[in-house]
Formats: structure tokens, sequence, C-alpha cells
């Protein structure tokens, strides 16, 4: 691979971890925002709507301003205002002025998420998208290490303001790359970002099946990634500190997962390394529901649910060129994100009122009957493309 092209796949590498940097911080430090802000555990959800409601549009828009500008705009600008709204957050007094703030924050994650999963689909070969994904599991990762060990001086503030000057310094890293993207013509963001109507797209054979699995697959990444602190704090009583690091270890473990499927790409086809995380998250969801005398089997079955995580979602992008057609894939793959993130902004709140309402101890349950789910529908979905190809 030339240099050049080398150096660009770094910097969009880079510009991924940008992407899961802001997305658990406020899960890992809601219990001490929720707090300060006198506000009760399951406002959290608010945040969370708002956040990805904007991002579920910038999603769906994205392939039109894609249409119009370089992708490499679209990334620095989205990465700038994601930045803008992390440092504004660090300084707000208000619970709803927070809330305020997730609406640049959501719009500036949905543009950076879907021009560069179209880029490197078009631009590089498979591997690369895991690895891509992986760095987005650095980031969520790296996220909530700030805040655990800004946690223990109970300042949540420096968190998101250190978080909020990392992604400065990414967007400023993109705005120089700039003579490194490959020129993109005016016909070539036509074809591929063509219009096509939405009851098209969705009639589309394997294009409702793709749907369910991402609407599911990222509620249960938004489960982990916003109650896990919660649930080991209030369940299992332990400091904030420490709740805050289970939410670390989750991603410390999608991380690796992603890793492993990059590695295991060449040899391994992409369904079956899908299959197998879901069974791992099943796994760990059972494994859950046991008492452990000692701390460090809860992180291990914390780690094993990052773990499946893992391949699902790179490799279900990997998989669009080979499922649809090329002229569709922007829109689809759109579709896909938004969908997802109505896992994330609308499962998840959800969820959260149930857990207040009733109990969070009914966690575990919830993962492993989503995962359960989860397989049955990603079954369905192989058979169907077998059958259809």
């Amino acid at each position: 691979m030339k240099i050049r092209v080398l150096l660009l796949l770094m910097i969009i590498y880079v510009a991924f971890v940008a992407l899961g940097l802001p997305d658990a911080l406020m899960g890992s430090a809601w219990n001490l925002v929720r707090e300060e802000m006198n506000v009760q555990l399951g406002a959290i959800g608010l945040i969370t709507v708002v956040a990805y409601i904007m991002t579920m549009l910038s999603t769906s828009l994205s392939p039109r301003l894609l249409r119009h500008f370089d992708t490499k705009w679209i990334t620095f600008v989205s990465i700038l205002l994601s930045s803008s709204s992390l440092l504004l957050i660090s300084q707000m007094s208000s619970f709803y002025q927070m809330v305020l703030l997730a609406i640049p924050l959501g719009i500036g994650a949905g543009a950076i998420d879907l021009s560069l999963n179209h880029y490197v689909a078009i631009h590089y070969k498979a591997s690369h998208m895991s690895y891509l994904h992986s760095f987005y599991g650095l980031g969520v990762t790296v996220g909530p290490s700030i805040m655990a060990y800004t946690l223990k001086d109970n300042s949540w503030r420096v968190g998101y303001s250190t978080v909020g000057f990392i992604l400065l310094g990414i967007a400023l890293l993109v705005l120089l790359s700039f003579p490194l993207w490959q020129s993109e013509t005016s016909e070539e963001k036509v074809d591929r970002h063509e219009h096509i109507p939405f009851p098209e797209i969705v009639r589309t054979k394997g294009v409702k099946h793709s749907l369910a699995i991402f609407l599911i697959y990222v509620h249960i990444e938004s489960l982990a990634g916003v109650y896990i602190a919660s649930y080991f704090f209030l369940v299992k009583h332990v400091s904030y500190a420490e709740a805050a690091l289970f939410t670390t270890v989750y991603y410390l473990g999608l991380f690796i997962g992603r890793v492993l499927s990059g590695l295991f790409s060449d040899t391994v086809h992409p369904n079956r390394l899908i299959l197998i995380g879901e069974l791992l998250m099943i796994g760990a969801g059972v494994l859950m529901f046991f008492n452990f005398n000692q701390l460090y089997f809860y992180y291990i079955v914390v780690g094993i649910l990052g773990l499946g995580s893992g391949p699902i979602f790179p490799n279900m992008m990997h998989m669009n060129p080979r499922n649809f057609d090329h002229r569709k894939m922007s829109r689809i793959m759109s579709l896909q994100m938004a969908i997802g993130y109505i896992g994330f902004g609308a499962l998840t709140p959800l969820t959260g009122l149930l857990f207040q309402e009733t109990t969070i101890t009914i966690y575990p349950i919830m993962i492993t009957i989503w995962s359960i789910v989860l397989v049955f529908i990603t079954t369905q979905f192989f058979r169907f493309k077998l059958d259809t190809q």
C-alpha cells in the first residue's frame, strides 16, 4: 500500500476515535452528574433520546450532503462540532442545558459515522472496516477511562473538557490531512449517493432483516454503555470510579473483538464471526446472573460481553457491498445507522424507565433476552440472503 494511502487510513482511524470518545462519557459519569443536577436515574434517557434523534437525522441526511461536499470537509466540521459541544457541556450548571447541547453533539456523530464508513467501504479492503470500528472501540474505551480517572476527584467536568480538547486536536489533524484525500468528482458523488425513494429501499430483499439486526445490536451495545456502570453501582455497591471502570472494560472488550475480527477476516467468513460474537453476548448475559465473591470475575464477564459485541457492526457493514446493489448502498447504510440509533435513542431510554419503575437488577435479563432475539433474526437473515443470491 502506498505511503500516502496508508497515512490517510491512519488519520481516518484517528477520526473514528473521535466518534467513540464521547459516547460513554455520560453513562460513566451519570451516578455523580444526577446527584449534582438533582435528577432521577432515568433522566439520562432524555439526553440519550435527544442526542440520538439528532444523530439519526444527521445520518439520514448525510447521503445528500455527500452529493455536494467532500468527505474530508464533512468529517472536519463534524468533529469540530462535537468538540465544541463537549467543552460547553463541561461548563453547564443545568441538566436541561446539557440536554440542549446534546443536539449538536448528535449531529456531529451521525455525519462522522456514515461518511467515514462509506469512504472506507469504497476505497479500502474488508479487514480495514473491522480495524476502523476497532478504533471506535478504542475511543469509547479511552473516554470512560478518562472519566473514571477524573471521578477519583469527583470531577466529571474535567473529564468532559479533557475529551473536548482531544477532539479539537483530532479536528485540526483532519484539516492538515486534506491534501491526502482522494478527489471526489461531481459525477462520482452523484453515482455513489444517488437519491432512491425510501419505499424502494425498504422493498429491497434482505433490508428489513438487516435493519432489525442493527436496531437490536445497537440497543444491546447502548445498554452496556449507558447502564452497566449504574447496574454495578446500585446492585453490587461499588464506588463511582469502579462503576465507571466497568464501562471501560466493556469497550475494551469491544475494541479487542474488532481487532480480532480484522485479523481473522481473511480466514473466517464474516457471517460466522457475527454469530460467534452474538453467542458470546448470550453467555455473558447468563453469567451476570451468578454472584461472584471477587470483583474481577465481573470484569471478566463484562469483557466477554464486549468481546462478543465487537465483530457484529463492522462485519454487517462489510457485507453490504456483497448483499446489496452499489447504487443503493449509501442509502441502505444510512438507514441501518439511523435504525440503529433508534435502538440507542428510543429502546434504551424506554428500558431505563423500566429500570426506574421496577429495578435495575433485571439488567442481565434484558441483555440475555435481546441477545437471543438477535441470534434468531441474524440466522434468518443469513438464510434469506443465501436463498436469494
